[in-house]
């Protein structure tokens, strides 16, 4: 019997019906259908992945706490529709402010293989009105997409703002990796011109981290001799007493730092570059060291939990092997623009090549690695033990910032409580208080003081957001340096042969202080290993 035509039939049939179920929303995948907005309202198009729950409930937590604000007052956010029991339905958020006629809608509009960023472009320009702001581009790369769909959408009137709360690179390189040498890859924030960054961009962060090194000297590249000491040698003349001081009072030391950057991520190409630029410069000024930075490039960033690649693992036999690998009593920099799975697996392959790597290098990041990671998901994601080596990061705003007792009080079910013991992980903070920011500075641009209702659309809110006094954002759109810029640093403890450190590492939280230098701000322990006090018991 031929069963053939029976088994078409039957795979046809299914072919419809799970077009006819995804068009139907049943597996929350529907075409581009833009809510309507009420006359006098405002909107904001929230664009992202069905997946990105994680991120829309930071942001409602982020919105919701707004309401603490003094600048501006009277923020209410009405949370009734943010998660929504179907999920074909669309997530909402309603802004308004006390004394002030019209609401601002926050609406996640999913971005799917149906209804990718051109199609709701097309589709948001097709309703009136238009949305007032775009929220989207959460990576370097989306974000690129994003600002060239908004780019090619037939916008009848006003042209939404485009607001970036995480995309960071300065500069977009192609997916392709064959451009020219000397290739100029244009600015992310000039591709579409009305953007408004909110996070700090990677020339600021690697400038930042690399300040923040230079002036911590239980950080800093080259030798472990106070410069008071080399001074002293220098004055003295005394070359055959203290030979080695002579050698360093002579001039800058010449240091060999290394920086590895992942060519399938265009984030860790603009983020290393960047870092380059900012050591060559911060360098040239110092009196201590020259560094010099050698970059090696993986062509790609998949790969085991802690295993590295076989591209990760040659560039760290490179970097061990090397002639300017610094010696006993010598530190350097250790540039890796990349997210947490990388930079575990190279650390990791350090630490197992040479026992004695963490005394000799200091990582250095931006904004890939969650303080999270290492904070509430350490045990997993960043074993100390196994990762000794120090880890200097970047965060836009402050991630251990917890409710405080006595404190202004928080909406009810929106505390930032901190964790009751260490040990005990705890979400951090940095994507909420991040969030919070945007939107207190978006009100304040929407909800002119004085003016008894929201501003009538997006040009007048652009005037607004670049009118700030003080400045908030410079004349690209790009936030201005000094508003906010955080370090953290991962300090492991040191490892005796034996003996079980206890905490395994400290966390501390570092801002930039007005004028110059840096203020400790926090101070935690990360325990990976648990006491028996810790539970209640006896040691």
């Amino acid at each position: 019997m031929r069963r053939w035509p029976l088994v078409a039939g039957a795979l046809v049939l299914g072919a419809v019906g799970a077009w006819a179920l995804a068009r139907s929303g049943w597996f929350g995948v529907s075409a581009a259908e833009p809510r309507p907005v009420p006359d006098g309202d405002l909107e904001i198009a929230w664009l992202h992945v069905p997946t990105s729950t994680d991120t829309w409930e930071n942001f409602v937590w982020g919105m919701k706490r707004a309401e603490m604000s003094t600048l501006p007052t009277g923020l209410k956010v009405d949370d009734r529709q943010a998660f929504p029991t179907r999920t074909t339905a669309v997530p909402e958020i309603v802004l308004s402010r006390d004394g002030f006629a019209g609401k601002v809608f926050v609406r996640w509009y999913k971005i799917t293989n149906d209804a990718p960023y051109t199609t709701w472009a097309q589709a948001l320009a097709a309703r009136a009105p238009a949305p007032v702001a775009v929220i989207g581009g959460w990576s370097s790369d989306r974000a690129r997409e994003l600002a060239e769909a908004l780019n090619g959408a037939p916008w009848p009137g006003q042209k939404p703002l485009l607001l970036l709360a995480t995309a960071t690179a300065d500069a977009v390189y192609p997916d392709e990796d064959n451009y020219a040498v000397d290739y100029q890859p244009p600015k992310l924030i000039d591709l579409y011109d009305r953007s408004f960054r909110f996070c700090f961009t990677n020339k600021q962060m690697a400038g930042a981290v690399t300040d923040f090194v230079f002036a911590d000297p239980t950080l800093r590249p080259g030798p472990a001799v106070w410069p008071e000491l080399r001074a002293l040698a220098a004055a003295a003349g005394d070359t055959w007493a203290f030979p080695w001081l002579a050698e360093r009072a002579a001039g800058p030391q010449r240091v060999q730092a290394f920086a590895v950057a992942w060519k399938d991520d265009p984030y860790s190409l603009d983020l290393a570059q960047q870092f380059r630029e900012a050591i060559a410069e911060r360098g040239a000024a110092s009196r201590r060291v020259r560094l010099s930075v050698e970059a090696s490039f993986v062509p790609f960033s998949t790969g085991r939990f802690a295993r590295p690649n076989p591209y990760e693992a040659r560039i760290v036999d490179d970097i061990l092997a090397h002639p300017g690998f610094p010696k006993r009593g010598e530190r350097s920099v250790l540039v890796l623009p990349t997210v947490t799975a990388p930079a575990r697996r190279v650390l990791s392959a350090l630490a197992q090549g040479n026992p004695g790597v963490a005394r000799r290098l200091v990582a250095v990041t931006g904004d890939g690695i969650p303080v999270n990671a290492l904070f509430r998901d350490g045990e997993f994601a960043w074993p100390v033990r196994a990762l000794p080596i120090p880890l200097v990061l970047f965060t836009h705003t402050d991630p251990l910032d917890f409710d405080e007792p006595g404190g202004p009080a928080p909406p009810a079910g929106y505390e930032l409580t901190p964790p009751p013991r260490p040990g005990v992980g705890k979400h951090t903070t940095e994507d909420i208080r991040l969030f919070s920011v945007l939107i207190r500075v978006f009100a304040a641009g929407a909800y002119p003081d004085g003016a008894g209702r929201i501003v009538d659309g997006a040009d007048q809110l652009a005037e607004r957001l670049r009118g700030f006094s003080p400045a908030f954002f410079d004349p690209s759109g790009n936030r201005i340096s000094g508003s906010g810029e955080h370090i953290v640093v991962l300090r492991p403890a040191p490892r005796v042969e034996g003996v079980v450190a206890y905490p395994d590492a400290e966390l501390e939280v570092w801002t930039r202080r007005r004028g110059t230098g840096w203020d400790r701000i926090r101070r935690r322990p990360v325990v990976q290993t648990v006491r028996p006090s810790d539970l209640g018991g006896s040691e």
